[in-house]
C-alpha cells in the first residue's frame, strides 16, 4: 500500500468515527453565530483532547502508527497535503493552509499532539509557538506541537539527541512526545500528580518502558566499556603501564613508521541494545587512516593521513590485510584480491605519513596464504604451497609470473623475511633424516640456491620457527632466530662473518661436493651449508616461547612476543606478553606487559625509545573480541 493510500485509509477512519461530531458542531455554530464564532474563538474546538492521541505528519516511507499503538497511544498518520485537504473538507470556514490547517484538523478530532517528521523542512509560519519557532539541528528528526486543549499558545518540543547505543526514528518520535506535558510528568512520578497523569502512566506504560530502556542501554554499554578499560589499564601490572593509543569504542592496528610517526588504522565499534539489558557489537566497515606525530603522547589527537588510499578504506568483501616492513618504510595493503605496496616518503620537506603507491601486485593468493613481506621497492616476499611443493617467491608490480627463489617437495619453508636489499631468509624443515630444521638464506640473484644454517647449532635446537633481520654487527649482517628445543622456543642472535654476497661466494666456492640428483633434475634447490667459521650464535632468552621478534633501529634491544612464562598474573595462564632483551645480551630479559591479555606484533618507534604493540582482548560474559594498540617506553 502506498504512503498516500495509507494516509487516506487513516483519514477515512477519522471520518467514519466522528460524523456525529460534525452534525453537533453544525447546530452549535448556527446557534452561536456561525462564522463569527469560528474566527473569533480563543480555545480549542471539537472533541476534547486526549494526551494519548497523536497525529503523525510523515515525509519518509516509514510508518509509526502501529508502533505508537503498541506503546499505548491512539495514533493516525498521513502526509501533509492529504491532511490539509481533509482539514478544508471538514472545517471549510477555515481558510488557512499548511501547518495551521493541519493543527485545525488535529484540534477537531481531539488529537493532543501533532508530530512533524523532518521539521527543518516544515514551514511553521502562521503558528503561534511559545518561545518562538526554533532552528533545528540535523539530528532533530521530529518536532511535536501541542494542539487543542494543550495549545494556545502551542508548545513545540523536539527529540533528544539520539543515543549512540539505542537509536532509531521511532525512539526519536518517542522522546519528542515525552518532552510534552503532561506526558513528561509520567516519567517523573511526582506523588502530587493529578489523576490524568496517573491514568496516562497506566495507559502508556509500554512507551514509558521503552523510553527508560534507552538510559538502561547506555548504562549497560558504559559498564561494558568500563570493564574493558579496567582490563586494559587497571589490571595491567607492567611497569610502566602501557598507554592506549585509542579508545574502547574503536578497533585499532598501529604501525611505527620510519619517519618517527605512528600510523593508526582504526574502525569504529558500535555498541547497540534493543532491550537495555543486553548489548550487541558491530564493527564499522570503514577503516580510517591517521597518525600520531613523532614524539606525541599516546593520548594526543591523531591527524588524518590522506596520502594512504585517500585516508579511508571501505570493506566491500573480505577483511583487508595490512603488513609493514620491519623499519616501517613500506606498507602492504591486500584488498579485493590485489596487493598494493605503499612507500613512505621521507626527508626534508616531506610531511609525516606521506605515502606514494610503489605498485600493485595482482598475482592471486591461495586460500589462507599470507600476503607477504613488503619492501619499499614494491617487491613482496611470499611463501606458499603448490601441490606437494613448498615455494618461496617474489611478487613484483606488473608481473604476471612470480620470481621463484626456491621450490622443493622435501623442504617446508616458513614465511620469508627481507634481511637485506636483495636477500631473504626463511625458516625451513627438511624431511631428510640428517637435515631437520634450519634457516635458509635466498636471493633473486641466485635462484635455486640457498645457504643453510642448521638448527642444531643453536644450542641443540630441532627446528627454526622464525627469522628476522637486525642491524649489522661489527663484521657483517645479523639475524634474529627463534629456535625450538625441549627447553622451549628461545631467541638467538646470529652474527655472520661477512656481507651476504661475499659469504655466498665463499660458501659456494668451498662446496665442491657433487650436486644431488634432485638438484640436477631441477626438483630441488642447491643447498649450501654454513660451517662454524661463517657465524657465531648468542643466546638471548632462556625461558618461554618467543616469536614476532623485531630489533631496535639503533641496535640496542630486541622486542618480541613471549608465552609460557611466569608473568606474575595468576589468572593469566599462558597468555602472550611483550618482552625485551638487550641485543648484545648485556642484560636479562624483562617483561613490558604483565596481564591476562593477548599482546602481539611488537615494534620499535624510529628513535628506538618506544615499543608499539597490539592487544587482543575479550569482553566479559560475551563472545566479543577486539584489537587495540598500546605503547610503552622501551627503557625505564
Amino acid at each position: 500500500m502506498s504512503g498516500a493510500d495509507r494516509s487516506q485509509t487513516d483519514l477515512e477512519v477519522l471520518r467514519s468515527s466522528h460524523r456525529g461530531k460534525f452534525i453537533t458542531l453544525g447546530v452549535l455554530l448556527a446557534a452561536a453565530g456561525g462564522v463569527w464564532w469560528f474566527f473569533n474563538r480563543t480555545g480549542p474546538i471539537g472533541q476534547d483532547e486526549d494526551p494519548a492521541r497523536v497525529l503523525v505528519v510523515h515525509q519518509s516511507h516509514l510508518r509509526y502508527k502501529s508502533t505508537l499503538e503498541k506503546w499505548g497511544f491512539v495514533a493516525q498518520e498521513g502526509r501533509a497535503d492529504t491532511i490539509e485537504d481533509e482539514a478544508h473538507k471538514k472545517v471549510p470556514e477555515f481558510e488557512g493552509t499548511g501547518v495551521p490547517a493541519i493543527m485545525q484538523l488535529a484540534d477537531w478530532f481531539g488529537f493532543a499532539y501533532v508530530a512533524f517528521e523532518n521539521p527543518a523542512k516544515v514551514d511553521f509560519g502562521g503558528l503561534e509557538v511559545e518561545g518562538g519557532i526554533p532552528s533545528f539541528e540535523p539530528w532533530q528528526r521530529f518536532a511535536v506541537v501541542s494542539a487543542g486543549d494543550y495549545a494556545f499558545p502551542h508548545k513545540l518540543t523536539v527529540n533528544a539527541k539520539p543515543s549512540e547505543v539505542m537509536n532509531g526514528p521511532d525512539l526519536d518520535l518517542l522522546t519528542a512526545l515525552f518532552a510534552q506535558e503532561p506526558l513528561s510528568r509520567t516519567i517523573r512520578e511526582d506523588p502530587k500528580d493529578p489523576p490524568v497523569v496517573m491514568v496516562l502512566r497506566t495507559k502508556l506504560s509500554e512507551g514509558m518502558s521503552r523510553l527508560t530502556s534507552i538510559a538502561d542501554a547506555e548504562a549497560t554499554v558504559a559498564k561494558i566499556a568500563e570493564k574493558a578499560r579496567k582490563l586494559l589499564v587497571d589490571k595491567e601490572q607492567g611497569e610502566p603501564k602501557p598507554a592506549l593509543l585509542g579508545g574502547i569504542h574503536e578497533s585499532l592496528n598501529a604501525i611505527a613508521l620510519a619517519d618517527g610517526s605512528a600510523l593508526v588504522m582504526s574502525r569504529a565499534v558500535h555498541f547497540s541494545s534493543n532491550t537495555g539489558y543486553n548489548a550487541e557489537l558491530e564493527l564499522d566497515r570503514n577503516w580510517t587512516f591517521s597518525y600520531l606525530p613523532a614524539g606525541a603522547a599516546p593520548g594526543s589527537a591523531r591527524l588524518p593521513c590522506p596520502s594512504l588510499l585517500g585516508g579511508t578504506l571501505e570493506e566491500s568483501g573480505g577483511r583487508p590485510s595490512f603488513r609493514s616492513s620491519p623499519r616501517g618504510d613500506a606498507l602492504l595493503v591486500h584488498v579485493d584480491g590485489a596487493s598494493q605496496v605503499w612507500r613512505l616518503e621521507q626527508g626534508a620537506g616531506k610531511e609525516p605519513c606521506s605515502f606514494t603507491l610503489a605498485g600493485k601486485v595482482t598475482l592471486p593468493l591461495a586460500r589462507n596464504e599470507d600476503p607477504g613481506a613488503p619492501q619499499a621497492s614494491g617487491r613482496i616476499a611470499r611463501g606458499r604451497r603448490d601441490g606437494g611443493d613448498s615455494v618461496v617467491y617474489i611478487a613484483k608490480p606488473g608481473d604476471d609470473v612470480p620470481v621463484e627463489l626456491a621450490r622443493s617437495p622435501s623442504i617446508s619453508f616458513g614465511r620469508p623475511a627481507w634481511i637485506a636489499e636483495d636477500w631473504l631468509a626463511a625458516a625451513g624443515y627438511s624431511t631428510s633424516a640428517e637435515a631437520g630444521g634450519g634457516v635458509y638464506v635466498l636471493s633473486p640473484a641466485h635462484p635455486d640456491h640457498a645457504l643453510r644454517l642448521d638448527a642444531i647449532v643453536l644450542d641443540a635446537a630441532h627446528s627454526i620457527d622464525a627469522v628476522a633481520a637486525a642491524p649489522d654487527g661489527p663484521n657483517g649482517p645479523r639475524l634474529l632466530v627463534a629456535a625450538s628445543s625441549e627447553r622451549g622456543q628461545r631467541l638467538f642472535r646470529v652474527d655472520l662473518s661477512k656481507p651476504w654476497a661475499a659469504l655466498y661466494d665463499q660458501v659456494v666456492a668451498a662446496d665442491t661436493a657433487p650436486a644431488p640428483q634432485s638438484v640436477v633434475d631441477g626438483t630441488e634447490p642447491r643447498v649450501h651449508a654454513l660451517d662454524g667459521a661463517a657465524f657465531t650464535a648468542t643466546t638471548l632468552t632462556t625461558e618461554g616461547w618467543v616469536s614476532d621478534m623485531v630489533a631496535a633501529p639503533d641496535g640496542s634491544a630486541v622486542v618480541f612476543q613471549i608465552r609460557d612464562i611466569d608473568n606474575g598474573v595468576r589468572e593469566a595462564g599462558n597468555q602472550n606478553e611483550i618482552g625485551l632483551v638487550a641485543l648484545d645480551a648485556s642484560s636479562p630479559m624483562r617483561l613490558l606487559t604483565r596481564n591476562a591479555l593477548e599482546d602481539h606484533t611488537p615494534m620499535f618507534s624510529a628513535d628506538s625509545k618506544t615499543v608499539l604493540f597490539r592487544t587482543r582482548f575479550s569482553f566479559e560474559k560475551t563472545n566479543w573480541i577486539l584489537t587495540t594498540a598500546r605503547s610503552v617506553p622501551a627503557h625505564k
